[in-house]
């Protein structure tokens, strides 16, 4: 049988197959064994409590009462660079999406507060280093 004579019988088929679904056939199923089904139950997780704080600074009250919960101080200042905004979605990420109790008004400070102490590092230039014109 070539392809098109195969496309045409099994599009013709189609009503039939529609029929005995409607009327509760089904194809025959292979028997399987048994899988026992999971019985689901409620855990407790306890966050390792971090031993270093934020440094010193204007927001570090709010990072350490709100980012310690989850994260280490370390893990949070080894991240790359972040502007204001980039913060802002971070922080607004971690309250929305994984539910961090940050109070809407300390979200502004914290990423003040976190772009502060992990702003970008800028090479010394001509400016910077007192040589320039």
């Amino acid at each position: 049988m070539t392809t098109s004579l195969r496309n045409i019988a099994l599009i013709s088929a189609l009503p039939l197959l529609g029929i005995a679904l409607a009327a509760g056939l089904t194809w025959p199923r292979t028997a399987h064994p048994a899988t026992p089904v999971p019985k689901w139950t409620k855990v407790s997780v306890e966050m390792p409590a971090s031993q270093t704080p934020f440094p010193p600074g204007d927001g570090a009250v709010i990072a350490n009462a709100q980012c310690l919960i989850c994260h280490s101080a370390g893990m949070v200042l080894r991240q790359p660079p972040l502007t204001q905004e980039e913060w802002l979605a971070e922080i607004n990420k971690m309250r929305n999406s994984y539910g961090a109790p940050i109070p809407a008004d300390q979200v502004e400070p914290l990423a003040r507060y976190l772009r502060s102490i992990n702003a970008p590092k800028t090479p010394p230039g001509p400016a910077a280093d007192g040589q320039g014109s």
